[in-house]
């Protein structure tokens, strides 16, 4: 399944103020100093959003330009100091057929503008790789 996702990580009082104005509730949520694997702890608080899954990935692109623009009209902005946003596209693939995923660059200016950064991962056999974007 191909799937869109916002991971948003920083500073607990504007992670608030962006979670109470969010078109959806997140998927995941951790805090400051949480455990995770490997006997780690969370640097930062943040959160997960799943925007869109299909089994087509070029349907992402217009549930992203979708939600995004719902974030832009509640004013929703990523761009505020102590935080970091990224759009992360895992994309399914196999030996038959390519992933692909098209984004214009009014997308790709739309996802600066907003403080986003983007990352592509393509997995193939159940293995994931990144590729650059």
């Amino acid at each position: 399944m191909n799937m869109a996702k916002l991971n948003v990580h920083g500073d607990d009082t504007t992670l608030k103020s962006i979670l109470d104005v969010l078109p959806t509730e997140p998927e995941r949520q951790w805090r400051k100093g949480e455990p995770k694997e490997a006997g780690r702890v969370y640097l930062d608080s943040g959160f997960e959003v799943l925007i869109a899954q299909a089994a087509q990935a070029q349907t992402l692109s217009s549930r992203m330009r979708s939600y995004l623009a719902e974030c832009d009209s509640r004013g929703v902005s990523f761009s505020m100091p102590r935080i970091v946003a990224e759009l992360q596209f895992e994309l399914q693939g196999d030996a038959q057929h390519a992933a692909s995923l098209d984004l214009s660059l009014a997308d790709l200016g739309v996802l600066g503008e907003m403080g986003i950064s983007l990352s592509v991962a393509v997995r193939e056999g159940g293995a994931s790789a990144p590729t650059p974007a």
